[in-house]
């Protein structure tokens, strides 16, 4: 803000007082040539001529200068008036002798009259004509190139000196009085102009032209709106950027100094602080003030208080803001209870949820932990953005307790509110979630018992209202229902999906009892009769070959009901659970099928490190030793047998790792893939065997909890068996 030096007269006034000067001018010289006419007539007879000259070109130019002020040409009747007493005075000297004529004076008067109408440039154009026009007469005088002169008598001379004498005591006290008149109106308008800014409401300011923009002058109202004195402003010319709030600094500098670059008006709403540390919102609007020559002097600008308007605008938009998360709160509310109705699969429904919610109310992170089985442990299930997918491949779970929001949430069956994480001691760290700065926990009740809990962060510290509380809880229980809901109805498909199993099964196994059982019976009866017939012929050798193929149709049937009485035994007698490295099982199973001859025809390798896994391991061994004496069984006429058993990550749905083994043997069709798992099936009716291996293999993996499919791209390009168990507690 700027210095206290107004420019209190407007361009308009200047032109007024500079064309009542010229007039005074113009009446004045008409009088002095009137008078000066009357004189040479009555006095000094030898001017008669050339005072009757003079005056009347006076007369004639005065009187058309008067008439042009009248119609608004001041400036062209100011250089009609200077030209012609200029020219009038080079005439007279011309015709007079040169610069020793008495009317070389006149000089003096034309360029005090050129300075103070047209202003110093013009008078000094006047001066440099008038010099350079004498340097000419003395010139001339000086090489008898003048005209004959007339010389005047010493009091002609005299009179001449005192007519010009006259007519510089005229223009000086025109122009006294006409500064006299200027300085009582700038006196009048500063004054009024003083008043007017010191009791207006706002802040009126005067800035200098420097990069810092520094005040010079700031109206004694400043002290009303900031608690800032006048005194103080000017004393510390930087105040004002001092006082800007720290949020707003950047911008109203940068604003500031591009203004201070373009010459452009400034125009900004910004805060300030008081003394007194309030926050104040003023519209800071100021403009460039420039000189007639166009040159820039000063910025002045004026300081409105507008915070009560702020603060008027800051409530009707939270008013507006709580009626549109009140309907977001709503529409929320229906789509969540929509897909809780609509939605009967967890992994399908959890996720939908989460999203609906961090989405609709631009929540940081969102997620559901579901209580395991023993109630000790609440596990992540489904999350929002990258952090959540990091958290779900982890297995992120919470003890329930006092130890996190949502173990103390799930444990007291009430909810937790964070206003600010950094502040909560009772709250988890998690690294994943650093933008967290409020929290809220909400029970997921099902039955009246509590199942889990919803997560809901927020980059923002008191983010949740009472009103945000509600609608949340009040979805979270929707949730809890829902996920019951889903529970029933995956129970329910896994009951009609095993009753199904079974019915197929049972299927199978009457088809077996009836068919595969019947005929190594039908054998030994047939044989028996043969036996009876080689007994009465004495044929000992035929004997002892019928017999043998009744010894072999009985192991036949004996396999059978071993393999039938093996599977009926999965999933009804079953051996402790214990935690086993993977790797061990392998080890076991290999010492068990593999002899010397067989590892060194066969290639086995088997990846270190692999996880390991909470099973039956007595099963878990046969499983994988069913698997690789599927293999070798199956290597055809592979030259270079290959045999591979390791870890391929992790499922998606359940987060349980992945083994496999693998080989390059010959293989199966892919239209085969499914039929392999089922009970008494067998692709090459050759092969040795009951074609119940696989089903039982199936069937322990599924009692574990996991899954078995096979990939293989045809004949002769190798099989992979696929299957997952449950990773160690």
């Amino acid at each position: 803000m700027k210095k206290e030096t107004f420019a209190v007269i407007p361009r308009e006034s200047e032109k007024e007082l500079s064309g009542g000067l010229l007039h005074s001018i113009a009446i004045g010289l008409l009088f002095l040539s009137t008078l000066f006419v009357l004189s040479a007539w009555m006095v000094f007879h030898v001017l008669i001529w050339r005072a009757f000259i003079f005056g009347a070109s006076v007369s004639v130019i005065c009187g058309l200068v008067i008439w042009l002020i009248r119609k608004g040409q001041k400036r062209f009747a100011g250089l009609t008036l200077v030209a012609f007493l200029w020219l009038m005075v080079s005439f007279g000297a011309y015709t007079a002798g040169g610069v020793n004529a008495p009317i070389f004076v006149g000089y003096a008067a034309v360029i005090v009259i050129a300075a103070l109408i047209l202003g110093m440039r013009t008078g000094t154009v006047v001066i440099i004509l008038t010099a350079g026009f004498g340097v000419f007469l003395a010139y001339a005088e000086a090489n008898s190139l003048l005209p004959e002169h007339f010389d005047y008598p010493p009091i002609a001379r005299l009179f001449i000196y005192i007519f010009f004498f006259f007519v510089i005591i005229l223009i000086q006290k025109t122009a006294v009085d006409t500064t006299s008149k200027a300085i009582e109106r700038a006196s009048a308008s500063e004054s009024q102009y003083r008043t007017f800014l010191e009791n207006i409401a706002s802040v009126t300011y005067i800035n200098d032209l420097s990069p810092d923009v520094l005040t010079t002058y700031v109206s004694p109202q400043v002290k009303n709106i900031l608690g800032y004195t006048q005194e103080e402003f000017i004393t510390n010319p930087s105040l004002w950027m001092e006082i800007l709030f720290a949020e707003d600094h950047e911008r109203v500098f940068h604003e500031s100094k591009r203004t201070s670059e373009t010459g452009e008006p400034f125009s900004m709403e910004y805060r300030v602080v008081a003394k007194d540390r309030r926050v104040v919102w003023v519209r800071d609007e100021a403009t460039l003030v420039r000189n007639e020559m166009g040159q820039p002097q000063y910025w002045l600008g004026v300081w409105t208080d507008i915070t009560n308007s702020k603060n008027s605008e800051s409530a009707q938009l939270d008013t507006l803001d709580a009626l549109l998360r009140r309907t977001n709160q709503l529409q929320t509310a229906s789509e969540v209870s929509s897909a809780a109705t609509s939605i009967l699969e967890l992994s399908e429904l959890l996720p939908k949820v989460v999203e609906l919610i961090r989405s609709h109310f631009d929540y940081y992170y969102v997620g559901i932990f579901l209580v395991d089985e023993k109630r000790e442990m609440a596990v992540l299930r489904a999350a929002t953005g990258e952090a959540g997918k990091q958290l779900l491949a982890a297995q992120h779970a919470l003890e329930v307790g006092n130890t996190s929001m949502i173990g103390w949430c799930v444990a007291n069956d009430r909810a937790r509110i964070a206003l600010d994480v950094g502040k909560e001691a009772i709250r988890f760290k998690n690294p994943v979630l650093p933008l967290s700065r409020s929290e809220l926990a909400l029970p997921l009740r099902a039955r009246g018992q509590v199942i889990g809990a919803m997560t809901i962060q927020s980059v923002v510290e008191a983010a949740f209202t009472d009103a945000d509380i509600t609608a949340l809880q009040t979805m979270a229980d929707q949730v809890g229902n829902a996920i019951e809901t889903a529970r029933l109805f995956d129970e329910r498909s896994s009951l009609i999906n095993e009753l199904e199993a079974k019915n197929a099964e049972l299927e199978r196994f009457s088809y077996t009892v009836s068919h595969d059982l019947k005929s190594p019976l039908v054998t030994i009866r047939g044989f028996v009769g043969y036996l009876w017939e080689d007994a009465k012929k004495g044929d000992l050798t035929r004997f002892e070959k019928d017999m043998q193929r009744v010894v072999n149709a009985a192991e036949v049937m004996q396999n059978l009901l071993n393999d039938l009485l093996e599977l009926s035994r999965v999933g009804r007698v079953i051996n402790s659970l214990e935690d086993i490295k993977f790797g061990e099982i392998v080890m076991e199973t290999f010492n068990l099928i593999l002899s010397p001859p067989l590892r060194e025809k066969i290639k086995f390798e088997v990846q270190e490190d692999m996880p390991a896994i909470h099973c039956d391991r007595i099963r878990i061994v046969e499983v994988l030793q069913n698997l690789v004496s599927n293999s070798i069984k199956f290597m055809g006429d592979q030259p270079e047998p290959h045999i591979q058993i390791g870890f391929a990550g992790r499922d998606d749905v359940k987060g349980y790792p992945i083994f496999f083994v693998k080989d390059n043997g010959s293989g199966i069709e892919p239209q085969h893939h499914e039929r392999v798992f089922n009970l008494f099936s067998r692709l090459n009716p050759e092969m040795e065997g009951t074609g119940i291996g696989l089903a039982i293999v199936k069937r322990v993996i599924e009692v574990h909890g996991g899954r078995i499919w096979l990939e293989s791209q045809g004949v002769n390009k190798g099989s992979t068996f696929f299957f997952t168990l449950p990773p160690a507690e």
